[in-house]
């Protein structure tokens, strides 16, 4: 019996290393650390006369970033669904302290593409800088934008999304019935200000 107690030991010692090592590896970073311009939760970038999606990190990342820095910056994903072509996108909700889905990253052959902020996202965000703007209040703020964009809900389905887009700051705004559904920040390849 005695024998039995000193071998279990040493594999519960491992067991426990291994843990603890694995939820230091899966916590996020909190920092928000980053070589980025501007931070989006201190920051308000809506108030900014220029900004460029590319100088622009949200709670440490930025797009252009590698799925490394994306998991040690942002921990584990609570939603991950992989696509064809090395595409994936990485939900963030409770990891991040929020109930509901307030982060989405797009990562295209491990590269951060574009990073979308959703409405339970607004808590981590200042001053004029939310997602679920009206319409109206983002033309008032980056003027008419240089592209929209109009694609069916769902596939065969007849009711409308859009996305308003304005390339020369990575920033796009996707609408349903004149209110945003979130804001992105996409990789710019018009390049930084």
């Amino acid at each position: 019996m005695v024998k039995n107690k000193t071998t279990l030991l040493p594999i519960i010692l491992v067991l426990i290393i291994i843990a603890v090592f694995a939820f230091v590896i899966s916590t996020p970073n909190n920092n928000y650390e980053s070589d980025a311009k501007y931070e989006i939760t201190k920051t308000d970038i809506f108030s900014l006369e220029e900004f460029n999606a590319n100088d622009v990190s949200v709670m440490g990342l930025k797009v252009g970033d590698r799925t490394q820095i994306l998991l040690e910056t942002l921990g584990s994903p609570d939603l991950q669904t992989d696509y064809r072509g090395g595409t994936s996108t990485l939900e963030y909700s409770e990891s991040i302290g929020l109930e509901e889905p307030g982060l989405i990253v797009l990562l295209d052959n491990g590269v951060v593409k574009r990073i979308t902020m959703k409405p339970t996202f607004n808590e981590f965000l200042v001053g004029s800088t939310k997602a679920g703007l009206e319409k109206t209040e983002i033309y008032a703020i980056f003027g008419v934008p240089e592209e929209v964009v109009r694609m069916p809900l769902k596939q065969d389905s007849t009711l409308v999304i859009k996305s308003l887009l304005y390339h020369s700051k990575g920033l796009e705004f996707t609408i349903r019935k004149n209110t945003a559904l979130g804001f992105s920040l996409n990789l710019n390849d018009q390049g930084s200000n």
